[in-house]
């Protein structure tokens, strides 16, 4: 028998869409959204970054509160379901990252979804500059994106599901998320 829950990984680069396909995926199937900024900005605030301080020193920081946002998913009732969102550039500790929530979603008795996805790059850098980022702490300066864009981000695992983001809607790439995911994974078994 297939899972009841999910937890869905959405993996892409900044301005990608994660958290708006998230927030999607949330809608239709009631998951709850721990995106990264949730890890990130309770140091990224404090800590200054993004006015005149960059992230550099803040990882050991997120990492713990990483660590603190999954054992607060473990301990969710059996019937909620999440969707993570992260950039992963191509590192062993984000190669184990992605095992330690297949890890999460396996002791939770949920279908695990990875989906890693892309856009291309003129796309990305018209996109991190939106008004609609600023609500958050996220990147919006296109020169700071331009090498990070460089940076080779960590190959999909063989199960994960690829979309390309640069010509679809969020809609789009949540109704093909969504259509991956078991029929009963949703509340009352119901895809909206």
């Amino acid at each position: 028998m297939e899972p009841l829950t999910h937890l869905v990984y959405l993996v892409g680069p900044p301005a990608v869409g994660k958290l708006t396909v998230a927030r999607e995926v949330e809608r239709r199937t009631g998951a709850v959204v721990v995106d990264n900024h949730l890890v990130n900005d309770p140091v990224f605030v404090p800590a200054g970054v993004g006015r005149g301080r960059g992230i550099e020193g803040t990882d050991a920081l997120r990492l713990r509160v990483l660590d603190i946002v999954m054992e607060a998913a473990e301990l969710a009732p059996p019937e909620v379901s999440h969707v993570f969102t992260h950039w992963l550039p191509d590192t062993p500790q984000n190669a184990a990252l992605v095992e330690r929530l297949r890890s999460l979603a396996g002791r939770r008795g949920a279908h695990f979804l990875p989906v890693w996805l892309e856009a291309d790059r003129e796309v990305l850098l018209r996109r991190v500059v939106g008004a609609d980022r600023a609500a958050r702490a996220k990147l919006r300066d296109a020169e700071v994106l331009r090498p990070l864009l460089e940076v080779p981000t960590l190959p999909p695992p063989p199960d994960a599901v690829v979309v390309d983001t640069t010509d679809l809607l969020p809609a789009d790439v949540a109704g093909r998320i969504v259509g991956r995911l078991p029929t009963d994974a949703t509340p009352e078994g119901v895809r909206r």
